[in-house]
């Protein structure tokens, strides 16, 4: 999972640096005429006020982009957090694989278990004059 998360973390920040360089990208063209200067194009006039307009609506749409892929991203970790547990013998499902909830302890979470007794259980077990 913490690879996961390391994942999704790096996909978030290169999206968001995908969009800051669109948005230099625009600044560069206001500032020094891309199109004349690597096509030759006739010259144009900085418009300051499309250069604000177009970087702002690109970080706005890069903003809006990252926040849904990161919601995204949580709901796919809440998603494969799910354990899959038979209802009737409480066998866990990893994979193909049906195991008890020791085995899947084990193999998941390197835990090694024990056994002990609820309150409830003990109630049915023992009798009360004990």
């Amino acid at each position: 999972m913490v690879v996961r998360r390391d994942v999704f973390g790096r996909i978030l920040w290169l999206e968001a640096v995908a969009f800051l360089l669109v948005a230099t990208i625009l600044w560069l063209d206001e500032l020094i005429d891309l199109p004349h200067v690597l096509f030759g194009a006739p010259r144009t006039v900085p418009q300051l006020a499309e250069w604000i307009f177009e970087s702002l609506l690109t970080i706005l749409l890069g903003a809006a982009v990252v926040a849904v892929t990161r919601s995204a991203f949580r709901r796919i970790e809440y998603l494969e957090s799910l354990v899959v547990m038979c209802a009737w013998c409480r066998r866990v499902r990893e994979g193909d694989e049906w195991l008890s909830m020791e085995q899947f302890l084990v193999r998941q979470h390197h835990a090694r278990t024990t056994h002990g007794i609820c309150e409830a259980c003990a109630a049915t077990v023992i009798p009360p004059d004990s």
